[in-house]
Formats: C-alpha cells, sequence, structure tokens
C-alpha cells in the first residue's frame, strides 16, 4: 500500500476530489469527485456482469478453458489438484504436452510458484508431488518464447502497455557472467539463483557463468520477466497492434471483466498476430495499475485517472460500490 496510496492520492487531487480513509487496512478509500461518493479498492475489479466470479481471471485454467472454448489465443493446459491428484494419471497428462514445459500454481502472481523448463514427465511428477501440497493447484503448459507484455483493457480500449523485460547483465568485455549476476543481485529485492535453470539459459545463448562477457554483449539470466530478479519495463502503448487490440479486448469480454491486465507473449506487440507467435498467458482480474507509473524506459500511462473517470460515468450521485 504504501508504493500505491501517494499515487491514488495525486491522482485524485489533479483531478480535483479528495479521498478518505474507509478501511485502510484493506486498501478501501473514499472519493469524492464530482458530486459522487465512490468506494474504491487499491486493486480494482470491474466486471461485465453481476454473476460473474473473482475465479474466471484468478484461476488460470479457467481463464484458459474460457479462452480456448472461444477461439482466442491460449496455450492447452493441464491442471493438477491436491485433491484429487493421482501420479499414474498425472503422468498421462504430462505426455500428453510438448516439452520443454512450465509448471505454475493456478492461482499465484507475482512471479512466485513458477518451474520453468522442466524437460521430461518424470521431472514435472518430482516438483509436483513436492509442490503440490504447498500450491493446491498446480498447471503445466508447453513453454513458448518470445517477448512478454501486459496489455491493460479498460472497457473496448488499451489505456496501457508494457513490456516486461527479463533481468539480464550486459558485458563489459572483462568481467566473467557469474560475478557480472552477483553485481546485479546487490541491487534487485530477490537473487536469481545459481542452479541447473540459470545454466541452461546460459547454454542456449552460448555462454557460460565462466564466459566473460563482451562488452555490450546482453546476455539473460531468466525466462520470465521477473521484476524482483532485475527484470525491467518499457512502455510501449502506442506501439500496440490494432489486431492485439481486439484480442485483448475480446479476452477481457470472454472472462467478464471491464478491467483486465493481459499477458502476452509474441514475437513483438507491434506485429499482425498469428496462431504461431502469439499467446494469451494470464488475465488478471485485480491488474497492478501503478506499473505503468514507474516504467524503467519510455512514457508514464495515467492509468488510474482513466479508471476513475470510468467509475464517474458509471456510478450515480450516491454512493457507489466497485466490485
Amino acid at each position: 500500500m504504501s508504493t500505491s496510496l501517494p499515487i491514488i492520492n495525486k491522482v485524485i487531487a489533479d483531478m480535483g476530489g479528495t479521498i478518505e480513509e474507509f478501511v485502510p487496512e484493506r486498501g478501501c478509500y473514499y472519493i469524492k469527485l464530482n458530486g459522487k461518493r465512490i468506494l474504491l479498492e487499491r486493486d480494482i475489479s470491474i466486471t461485465r456482469q453481476s454473476f460473474i466470479s473473482s475465479q474466471f481471471t484468478r484461476c488460470k485454467e479457467m481463464t484458459n478453458k474460457l479462452l480456448i472454448a472461444n477461439n482466442l489465443p491460449a496455450l492447452s493446459t493441464e491442471c493438477f489438484y491436491n485433491k484429487t491428484y493421482d501420479r499414474k494419471e498425472a503422468i498421462k497428462k504430462l505426455q500428453k504436452i510438448t516439452y520443454p514445459i512450465i509448471l505454475k500454481s493456478a492461482v499465484g502472481s507475482n512471479s512466485l510458484g513458477i518451474f520453468p523448463y522442466i524437460e521430461t514427465p518424470e521431472e514435472a511428477t518430482k516438483v509436483l508431488q513436492k509442490n503440490l501440497p504447498r500450491y493446491r493447484s498446480m498447471i503445466a503448459q508447453k513453454m513458448v518464447f518470445g517477448k512478454e507484455y501486459r496489455v491493460l483493457v479498460l472497457g473496448s480500449k488499451i489505456i496501457g502497455a508494457l513490456e516486461m523485460i527479463r533481468p539480464h547483465v550486459i558485458g563489459d568485455g572483462k568481467t566473467m557472467v557469474r560475478k557480472l549476476i552477483r553485481e546485479k543481485q546487490k541491487t534487485t529485492r530477490k537473487r536469481t539463483p545459481f542452479d541447473k535453470k540459470l545454466k541452461h539459459i546460459l547454454k542456449d545463448q552460448k555462454v557460460t557463468l565462466d564466459t566473460v562477457l563482451a562488452k555490450n554483449k546482453l546476455v539473460y539470466i531468466k525466462r520470465n520477466a521477473s521484476l524482483a530478479e532485475g527484470g525491467e519495463t518499457k512502455d510501449v502503448t502506442t506501439m500496440v497492434h490494432k489486431d492485439v487490440k481486439d484480442i485483448c479486448v475480446s479476452a477481457s469480454k470472454t472472462v467478464g471483466k471491464y478491467l483486465a491486465g493481459i499477458d502476452i507473449i509474441c514475437s513483438g506487440i507491434e506485429k499482425k498476430p498469428s496462431k504461431r507467435n502469439f499467446h494469451i498467458l494470464e488475465i488478471n482480474g485485480r491488474p497492478d495499475m501503478y506499473i505503468h507509473y514507474e516504467p524503467t524506459h519510455g512514457k508514464i500511462r495515467n492509468v488510474l485517472k482513466d479508471v476513475i473517470k470510468y467509475l464517474d460515468k458509471q456510478s450515480s450521485p450516491l454512493s457507489s460500490r466497485v466490485k
């Protein structure tokens, strides 16, 4: 809350409104704006239908099934539940997927509960048996590669888009990769482990931990855009291809959300999408809007202002609760 509240206060003040506490410990505040009083939660959710369940976006396998049923570009997914887990059935499911695969918590967020670059059903089974009791449900998907993006949809518009740049190091012509990573870790919230996953990632780029990296050569140290481990963001809102916009808006409608953060991976958000190079990874029904205020590169997008204006139009002069 410490990072988002100053943004909320500033945006509301700039719009000529005021904010008062409701239950700050729960991230709830009243906004007084244009003669209206709107109850706002920090993590805003706006549904298109009153009967829409939060599970449609909170549970990744449900989101995935909805997208596939509506002919939208999602990856085929196998799901495993702790209560009904059977090792033999799990192996059958795992043998259906093209390897390498990624296993992750079905309700995880913020890059938690992710186990990438699993190469065999046997290895996947070990990961499941160890972690399924902890996460209760996990999904398995074929790994796809490309650039990662977060697209923020409001109604029928894209109000923000970020490229999520994977953590990386840049060579100086005299330092080994190992030391470059350790230097980077001095400024990150979380350390990248020196494990076989990292060695795989480096091997695919034809380097090792002991390689002296050429000057200005960039090497990725993660396969996902983990901000905690040094990932970066770049505003690409004006670059989004029209067909990508249409897909993202359709996806938000499919899961019943007016406000949604769509995570996609593709060869470039400015390119016309195809089934082969464009995939929706997941949809966030309570998207983090505040990352658009601190991009590592590019323009700040005042997306919260867009959301508040949208809520203002939808609400009556009486107190209104966003669900």
